[in-house]
Formats: C-alpha cells, structure tokens, sequence
C-alpha cells in the first residue's frame, strides 16, 4: 500500500524541528513511501529548514498555477495531492511537538485491516508544553463551533474526540470525484463528505492521547473560526445561528 505524506506549512520555523524529525523517522521505518512539505507561503525559513533536513518541500502556490492564487490550508492539501500518486494520503500539522511514528502508523493502520474504512481521523486532549491539559482539550474552535456544526450534521459525528482534527489518513478512491475546501474549512467539509458517502462503518478515530500543539492566542482564531464555518456551509449545513457565513478564502476544489 502506497501512503503519502502531506504537510502544509506556513511560517512554522519555529516550530517545525520535531515535525522533521518525524518526516525522517517514518521514511526511514517505511511507514509512508514519501513524504512533502508543502510551505503554503512563509516569510521565514521553513523551507530552509526543510530541505536542510533532507526532505521534499514544494512551493504550494507554484503547484496548479492555472487555479489562482494559494486559499489556505485546504488548497495546499488539494495541490499536493497533484504531486504524488498514492492509495493512503496522510495529512498531518506542521505545528506538533509530540506525534510520533507509532501514532502515524496507527493512523495508517485501520485502512490497511478493514476494507470497510475509508477515513481516519487522531482524536486527542491537547496539552501545553508541560504536558497539562488546556482549558478546553478539544481546542477552542472545535468546541465553539466545530461539534456545534458536527452535531448539525449527526450527533455520531460531534461525540468524536476531535471533528477537527488535521491529523488523517484517507484512501485516495474515497477523494476521487469529490472536492476539497480550501482554508481551513478543509476538516469540517471533509468530515461531512466521509460521512454521508460511507457513514459510521467507514470512519474510525484512532485515540494518540496527549498531542502538544503550538497555542495560539484568541484574536489568531477569528480566521480559523470564519473559514470553518464556510466549510460547513459548502456543505449546506445550517448555520442560522451564526448568520451569513461565506469567506473568499473557502471554496471548493474537485479532486
């Protein structure tokens, strides 16, 4: 089974190092057959970083130049997958300090012993760098509006840990002939997209336990939040109680 590694990054220099170090260990163990960085425009040295550790980045916005300008996070995944031909694409954030080559293999691990699942997804409690949990282990967003909207969807699907989550294996036959949303609408509209194509049989959630994150402060999330709701409403998830939600950022993009 062919598994490629995607990894949108944006300005993560500093935080990176570990992400690195676990991009070498899973090629070197063969857990994944390869394995991109795709830097989503930074004005720091995370491609320095990168390709100093010996690994792949690309330029997102240079992948698919016909499409515009780069959307975000979703749009890096979306023009990665240009890149590699794979069975299983594992998409992971740039910013983790504690994942590990188990923790991926067990990510990969459900797609490779059941048929039936099609989507994978980490489910967590976030912790700070002492290892204590934050104030709201699913994350902010996920519990303003992620499970909110989720629940919108089917309750099944706001009980998961993290609806969330950036940390997934997917089979590549279940993107074909669907889009992705670009920003960070990715998650939520994928997550409705797996689930009203293969329902509870087909979506599994792997537990990692405590996954240290880089904390970002509350007026960083607005963006977040805006294009998270987007995502849901591509998807036609109601939204009245939120308003008009559209962003110029979040649009769909056909595998």
């Amino acid at each position: 089974m062919r598994v490629s590694l995607l990894v949108p990054a944006k300005d993560e220099a500093d935080t990176i190092e570990p992400t690195l170090s676990l991009l070498q260990q899973v090629l070197r163990e063969k857990v994944v057959t390869d394995a991109i960085v795709l830097d989503s425009g930074s004005t720091d040295n995370t491609a320095d970083l990168v390709q100093g550790a010996g690994l792949r980045c690309e330029v997102a916005g240079s992948i698919c130049r016909e499409c515009g300008p780069l959307l975000g996070k979703g749009d890096s995944l979306w023009r990665g997958l240009h890149l590699t031909a794979a069975d299983v694409y594992v998409f992971l954030d740039a910013d983790l300090g504690n994942v590990t080559v188990e923790k991926i293999d067990a990510l990969i691990e459900p797609l490779r012993q059941s048929p039936d699942a099609m989507f994978v997804k980490s489910g967590f409690t976030r912790v700070d760098e002492n290892g204590l949990p934050r104030e709201k282990s699913a994350g902010r967003v996920t519990e303003e509006v992620g499970r909110p909207l989720a629940a919108t969807e089917h309750l099944w699907l706001a009980e998961l840990s993290q609806p969330l989550s950036g940390q997934v294996a997917v089979r590549a036959e279940a993107l074909r002939g669907r889009s992705i949303a670009t920003g960070y609408g990715v998650e939520i509209a994928m997550l409705i997209d797996m689930w009203r194509a293969y329902g509870e049989r087909g979506i599994v959630e792997v537990q990692w336990g405590a996954l240290y994150n880089r904390w970002k402060p509350d007026e960083a999330l607005s963006e977040v939040r805006s294009q998270v709701l987007a995502g849901a409403s591509l998807r036609g998830v109601s939204l009245q109680q939120y308003g008009t939600c559209t962003d110029p950022n979040v649009v769909d993009r056909l595998v």
